[in-house]
């Protein structure tokens, strides 16, 4: 009888677990609350070239440079990266951004913008 009983509760256990094992999920994918864009860099432009944002916003740009190293930079809000610029948008205007790397002869007119509402 006792054999019965263990073998009864050894047999709850392993269905238990295999439902625990089921309802757990195996990887938690955390919610990304930020605006992200893909800004494709390139001689000599910016595609898109005009990104809007909301004020409060958490911005992130990835920069994809497909010739050479661009970047971008906004001087009025003091950001400049290569690859990823990741911000909050605290303060409302259109800004100019240009190409944080000198990239060739029109490099000085490498230009897009940055409006926040």
């Amino acid at each position: 009888m006792k054999k019965l009983i263990i073998g009864m509760i050894i047999m709850l256990l392993i269905i238990a677990g295999i439902f625990f094992i089921k309802s757990t999920p195996g990887k938690v994918i955390e919610q990304s609350d930020s605006k992200e864009f893909t800004v494709k860099a390139f001689k000599y432009g910016y595609s898109p070239e005009i990104i809007t944002v909301n004020k409060g916003d958490k911005v992130r740009i990835i920069i994809d440079n497909t010739d050479a190293l661009h970047g971008i930079r906004i001087p009025e809000l003091n950001l400049r990266e290569n690859e990823i610029l990741e911000f909050t948008a605290d303060k409302t205007g259109e800004f100019i951004w240009y190409c944080a790397n000198m990239c060739g002869g029109g490099h000085i007119e490498m230009q897009g913008k940055l409006i926040v509402k």
